[in-house]
Order: C-alpha cells, then sequence, then structure tokens
C-alpha cells in the first residue's frame, strides 16, 4: 500500500506535487542557455541544518554525490573527458561550503563569518582549442558562469548566477582583483572567495563583479561590452524563454507523457526558441525566407500561437532551417544537433546554475540499454525500469 502525501515527509511530497515544475523550469532553464545571449539564473535552496533541498524536495547531495558517479563513468568511456570528474569533484566541495556557510561555519581570510561566496566556474582549460561543442560546453562562446551564492535572512541559501562570454583571463582576474584577491595560475573553479558583506552589499554584488569583468574587456578591445558580449546588450535570455509559455507548455507534456520520446523532440524546440528569440531582437521585423526550406505566408504572431495554431507549422519551419544551417544548441551541460536528439535529459535547476555536466549514463549504468530478446529500450535518469518495453521480458538486474 502506498502513503498517501499527508504520510510522506516534507521533502518528498514536494517531489511528488513538484514534478511538472521541475520538468518546466528545467525546460525554461535549457533552452536560455542554448539562445546566443547574457543569460542570468537565481534559485533558492532551503537548509535544515543539514542538507540543501531545491524547490521540487530533492536533496542536493544526492544530485552531486550522482554527477561524481556520471562523471567516472564519463572518464572510462572517453578518457579525454577526465576533467569533468575534476570539475565535480571542486563542485562537491562548493556544496560543502554552502551548508558551512548556512550553519555559520564558513569564515573568510580575515576569520570573519561568511554570508557570501563568490564562484568563478571558467570554462575547461581542456576545450579551449576544441573545434565543435562538447557535453554542453559551447566552444565558440566559450561562457565562464559566475555563481554568487549568498545566506539569506529566512536561512536559504541564493544561487544567482552569470554568463560571462569568453572566459577572457585578464578579465577575470580583474573580477578577484575587484575582490581584494590575487588568484593563483590555472583552473579558477577551486578558487572560491569567500566574504562578509552587508544585507546592502550582497544583492549589488553579481552586477558589480560582471561589470568589472566588461570594463576589463573595453580597456583591452575598446567599444561597449556587456557580460562578456559586444554588442552590449542586457536582455536576459531566461526571461524570454520564460515569457514563451506555449512551447514550454508543449515541451514539458510531452516530458510528462513519454520523457524519453521527448528527448528527440529538443532540437525541435530549441531551433523554435532561437528563431522567436531572432525576431525579438530584430524587434519582430518579417522573418526574410530561407533558401529550401519551408515558406511561410507570413510571420507567426504570438496572437495565434496562444490560441494554439500555427505552433506545429512553426516548429516544422524552425527545425528545418536550423537543420540546414547545421546548428548544434549547447546549454546545462547538453548539446544536441538534429543527429543527436535521443540521449538528453536535465537533472534538475543545478545543470543551470553552471554545475556539472550530462552523460548517457546515471549511477545505475547506461541510460539505453538491450532485453535478452535484443530489444532497445531507454529509461528516465536515477530510475530502473521492471520489463522490456517491447516484449515485456524482465530487465530486472
Amino acid at each position: 500500500m502506498h502513503a498517501t502525501a499527508e504520510q510522506l515527509p516534507q521533502h518528498q511530497q514536494h517531489n511528488q506535487l513538484d514534478h511538472e515544475l521541475r520538468i518546466r523550469t528545467d525546460t525554461e532553464t535549457w533552452l536560455a542557455e542554448t539562445l546566443n545571449g547574457n543569460m542570468r539564473t537565481s534559485f533558492e535552496f532551503s537548509f535544515d541544518g543539514e542538507e540543501l533541498y531545491g524547490e521540487d524536495g530533492g536533496a542536493l547531495t544526492e544530485v552531486f554525490d550522482d554527477s561524481i558517479q556520471e562523471a567516472e563513468i564519463i572518464a572510462q568511456q572517453n578518457p579525454g573527458l577526465l576533467f569533468e570528474l575534476r570539475r565535480r569533484l571542486i563542485e562537491r566541495g562548493e556544496l560543502e561550503d554552502m551548508k558551512a556557510m548556512g550553519r555559520g561555519e564558513l569564515q573568510t581570510n580575515e576569520g570573519e563569518r561568511a554570508n557570501t561566496i563568490v564562484v568563478i566556474s571558467d570554462f575547461p582549460p581542456e576545450l579551449m582549442d576544441a573545434p565543435a561543442d562538447v557535453g554542453g560546453y559551447n566552444t565558440s562562446r566559450k561562457q565562464t558562469m559566475m555563481r554568487v551564492i549568498t545566506l539569506e535572512d529566512s536561512g536559504a541559501i541564493k544561487v544567482t548566477t552569470q554568463s560571462l562570454d569568453q572566459s577572457n583571463r585578464q578579465a577575470l582576474e580583474a573580477v578577484y582583483g575587484a575582490l581584494g584577491k590575487q588568484p593563483e595560475g590555472g583552473e579558477l573553479l577551486p578558487q572560491r572567495v569567500n566574504l562578509a558583506l552587508t544585507p546592502r552589499g550582497q544583492p549589488n554584488l553579481i552586477n558589480n563583479l560582471a561589470g568589472v569583468y566588461d570594463a576589463s574587456l573595453q580597456q583591452q578591445h575598446g567599444g561597449a561590452w556587456y557580460a562578456g558580449r559586444r554588442p552590449a546588450d542586457d536582455r536576459n535570455t531566461y526571461d524570454f524563454v520564460h515569457n514563451q509559455q506555449d512551447l514550454v507548455d508543449w515541451f514539458t507534456n510531452e516530458k510528462l507523457v513519454d520523457p524519453a520520446g521527448a528527448e528527440k523532440l529538443r532540437f525541435k524546440v530549441a531551433a523554435t526558441a532561437e528563431a522567436r528569440y531572432d525576431r525579438y531582437l530584430k524587434g519582430y521585423e518579417t522573418s526574410q525566407q530561407v533558401p529550401g526550406a519551408m515558406t511561410l505566408d507570413s510571420l507567426i504572431t504570438v496572437e495565434q500561437i496562444a490560441v494554439g495554431k500555427g505552433l506545429h507549422t512553426e516548429m516544422v519551419y524552425a527545425e528545418r532551417r536550423a537543420v540546414s544551417l547545421g546548428k548544434t544548441y549547447s546549454g546545462c551541460g547538453a548539446s544536441v544537433s538534429a543527429e543527436e536528439t535521443d540521449d538528453l535529459s536535465i537533472s534538475d535547476q543545478l545543470s543551470t546554475l553552471g554545475y556539472g555536466n550530462k552523460s548517457g549514463s546515471d549511477r545505475y549504468g547506461s541510460l539505453k540499454f538491450k532485453c535478452q530478446n535484443g530489444h532497445e529500450n531507454e529509461r528516465p535518469r536515477n530510475k530502473l525500469i521492471n520489463c522490456c518495453k517491447t516484449c515485456g521480458v524482465s530487465v530486472k538486474c
């Protein structure tokens, strides 16, 4: 007999009730990072003195530990990606610092009680010369994810992440200089900075540090910059995607009905979001015709989409255009192209905040496997299935 929601521990109740919310949030944040623009996200995690919990009630420690096991599998399958294990172990230490800060035990170098952590998650040095996107790392933009982690008055831990294009080393070192620190050589990810700030200083910190980064780029190259991008543009891709609720609703529903099958639609969704974002940046001007692509009589309007008209046509058009241009969409630890649309899953908001990567495996092994009769199966991340989806034979270990 299954327990009722009222009988479950509070975090398990949240986990059941917020499943749809998790999928929706994951969809929005993944799409936001795939778009070629500035992105800022912010999430709060509750703290009970021992564990941090996401908005769906899931414990962060389990997620971080699972990611380390996944990285071990990645490294075994591809030794060239061994750096991912190194980075996840560093991020595991970051999680322990968050907990220590919540308990009032984390200190600054000056011995003060820290209420803020700054993390510069720079682009992996091993991929600086990579010719193509790898596992969610965009090799053309080379983003750093700058995290400002704050202890809130409520006791919650808030993580705000700002993308910084190019991972310009001189500009990143200027950010450390603004914090009164001199970074060591090598990777910046483990070089966290603990601060004791006033309540007024915390909210403005991420804007100030991003401004330092851009000021350094201006000094190096001239011109105006925003989040390492030129021309400077402060429009947030996360805000834009959050307003595309028809697209988010559609993909969320597909994920609820068929999680594995929906992953094959991810390229189409990203292509549609990109096409809309391009029109948004152009001020909703009439889109130019794409040679060889499906012809639209006119730009599909938001009003048409809102009542369910034209969405399918819009998505087909956007997908064909993206295929013809050889597009790849990278974000939140996952890269997807037209030929690779069936091996993606987003675990939670942590990916969006710049933590970890993604693989086709989890703590139970490969997500894809064959039953004893040779039928292909794919299961949800971190969940087991009992029977083959084709013939029904048991696939239990």
